[in-house]
């Protein structure tokens, strides 16, 4: 058991299908949290009840009026959790699981090391999760078992940090909390893991999009940058279920992929099915095909008079 005293903030709306995982897991990883629950029109709420006692602190019920606020989801978060006198705050959402780079270590272990250490903020690696043609159909329930498909997408995550009093949730949206100014931050080296899952099925997907979210965001929000990230989407399969082959594998043990290979903020286009893929040998065919066709233009150039190779470049260039 921790040795500090370490609170973490859950805000939820509709996830009935995910945050039983998400609250266990924090649980298993020595996260006591409090629920910031939206109302949400599922059974998301009747699971949360049933972990009071078993993981979670508390459930503070936060009426849209008519629009989901973040600032004011954060402010109720932050609020509530100093009421528990923490050492260390940790922020995590329902579609999110957490996970420490230290070995045989569980996030609350962790957070003791990085404290012990002199540290007082912990940046992660998010790690978004896609539905692909491979998987979107599985009937398995596990989703880190289900989705395994990724892309790095950004590091600009400081969801665990060392409480000071004055700390600032709301300037960085959440993201990133703001210290006082005599508070010099120190920012554990080695970044942790986030893994996000925030499309597990195409209906879920839609429906969180078009439904749930975007006529929810509080225009006051929306008009100082927050909630574009699913801006570009369209409602269309095509756009939530993407190509595996524009994706990285992650299986147990594996080292995590930093390239950032897919953007998510567009979604997925005209994603192929499994077999639509030519096989590797094809593929590597058509490549081969292309570089003599290129090494043949440029040999061809080099040996042409000067005004010829002059046309020949302008004629290539004007192709690309």
């Amino acid at each position: 058991m921790s040795k500090l005293k370490i609170v973490g903030i859950m805000p939820v709306y509709n996830e009935v299908d995910i945050v039983e995982q998400t609250i266990t897991y924090m649980s298993q990883q020595g996260i006591p949290l409090i629920i910031i629950e939206g109302n949400s029109t599922d059974r998301s709420l009747e699971i949360e009840r049933k972990f009071v006692g078993k993981g979670v602190l508390e459930i503070r019920i936060v009426q849209p009026n008519p629009y989901y606020d973040r600032k004011a989801v954060l402010s109720e978060g932050y609020r509530s959790a100093l009421q528990y006198s923490p050492d260390w705050i940790v922020y995590v959402d329902a579609d999110e699981f957490l996970e420490s780079p230290l070995p045989a270590k569980t996030l609350a272990e962790s957070i003791e090391e990085v404290d012990r250490l002199g540290y007082n903020l912990i940046q992660f690696n998010c790690f978004e999760f896609l539905l692909t043609e491979k998987d979107y159909q599985s009937s398995e329930t596990d989703i880190r078992k289900r989705l395994r498909f990724y892309t790095w997408n950004a590091d600009f995550y400081f969801r665990v940090w060392k409480h000071y009093p004055g700390t600032d949730l709301i300037k960085n949206a959440g993201h990133k909390p703001t210290f006082p100014s005599e508070v010099t931050e120190r920012v554990f080296p080695a970044k942790f893991i986030l893994r996000h899952y925030k499309f597990r099925s195409l209906e879920q997907g839609l429906r969180k999009v078009f439904t749930e979210r975007l006529p929810r965001y509080d225009p006051k929000n929306r008009a100082i940058g927050w909630h574009i990230h699913y801006d570009n989407l369209k409602p269309d399969p095509s756009y939530f279920i993407a190509d595996s082959l524009k994706l990285n594998r992650h299986d147990d043990g594996e080292r995590w992929n930093l390239e950032k290979r897919y953007d998510t903020y567009f979604g997925a286009w005209n994603a192929p099915g499994a077999d639509d893929h030519p096989p590797p040998s094809e593929q590597l065919k058509e490549l081969g095909q292309k570089i003599v066709g290129l090494q043949q233009q440029f040999n061809a150039i080099y040996r042409a008079p000067p005004v010829r190779l002059y046309r020949a470049l302008k004629k290539l260039f004007a192709r690309s």
